[in-house]
């Protein structure tokens, strides 16, 4: 078996059959399968995409189901047990690969063998660049993100992600769409499970850097990414994971006084976003709706990035 895509699911049906689809038809002539993981969704995602995908028709399609949310990184092992292929492509079920993009993929994995993670160009659902690719943490890069003060007055909460124009070496892909080699994935003991949701992929880039692989953006494969599917109802509660994800990372790899550094900016930061998101929803009634979303989250963050938690 040429390549594996994993897909973990929760209570996204209509987008993971989507996203299946597109797989199958993105992997060009490559023995490829599609592995569905089912967090056990409350949308019974697993019996439905059965269904659409009946095994007798669909050999190459199986899905596994969860009797309970096990999680993003644990998910990923499961499918990458199951797994056959010599690539392990990881994808959300948000996505849609274009073309041939899993079939790019894999010829750049196959022709450069010092390649870790690599992952492809990410496009939002208008066609418009999204960050593919992220650094690791600096001082610099920790104080730009949290006070990013030109993309807080004009109302918007933006990741200071770099966009690469050319194929390239990079830090951290994005974990929406990332593709390795199964004797990478092996040597650095697969996704780390102490991670529930986000940074995991930071923490999988880090480790096969670290292991003497280089991580890659390939430019010449796109994806839509859709995001947040899985989350949109609940963005406080996801914004808050998201930074005890990093805070694990950070802990795990920096000095207290980085860790301090992070807090201390990340209070500052959302602080200022807690007062100027109610502003705009003032000033702006049309988004009105998200302003607020965005500033009762903001207000959560401050009161975790000041006060702490265990």
């Amino acid at each position: 078996m040429d390549c594996s895509t994993i897909i973990v699911s929760y209570n996204t049906f209509d987008l993971t059959r989507a996203a299946v689809e597109a797989a199958l038809a993105a992997a060009g002539d490559l023995a490829h399968e599609v592995i569905v993981v089912d967090n056990d969704s409350p949308d019974d995602s697993a019996a439905r995409l059965r269904a659409a995908f009946p095994e007798a028709e669909n050999p190459r399609v199986h899905i596994i189901a969860n009797t309970e949310n096990a999680g993003f990184s644990k998910a990923n092992n499961q499918g990458a047990a199951r797994a056959q292929g010599t690539v392990l492509f990881f994808l959300n079920p948000d996505t849609l690969a274009h073309n041939h993009a899993i079939r790019t993929l894999y010829d750049f994995l196959t022709t450069h063998p010092d390649a870790g993670a690599i992952g492809p160009h990410v496009l939002n659902a208008d066609g418009t660049d999204q960050p593919s690719t992220s650094s690791f943490p600096t001082t610099r890069r920790i104080l730009r993100h949290h006070l990013p003060l030109g993309s807080l007055l004009r109302g918007k909460d933006r990741r200071d992600d770099a966009i690469p124009s050319t194929t390239q070496p990079v830090d951290i892909v994005n974990g929406c769409a990332l593709a390795l080699r199964r004797e990478a994935f092996d040597a650095v003991g697969g996704w780390d499970a102490s991670y529930f949701m986000y940074t995991e992929e930071a923490e999988l880039c880090y480790a096969l850097q670290q292991a003497g692989y280089t991580n890659y953006f390939v430019r010449a494969a796109q994806i839509t990414h859709y995001g947040g599917a899985s989350t949109q109802d609940t963005y406080a509660a996801q914004q808050l994971v998201q930074q005890r994800s990093a805070l694990q990372f950070l802990r795990r790899h920096h000095s207290r006084w980085f860790v301090a550094w992070y807090r201390a900016t990340g209070a500052l930061g959302f602080g200022l976003r807690a007062v100027l998101f109610p502003l705009l929803a003032r000033l702006r009634p049309e988004r009105a709706a998200a302003y607020r979303k965005r500033g009762q989250a903001a207000a959560a963050l401050f009161g975790w990035f000041f006060f702490g938690d265990s």
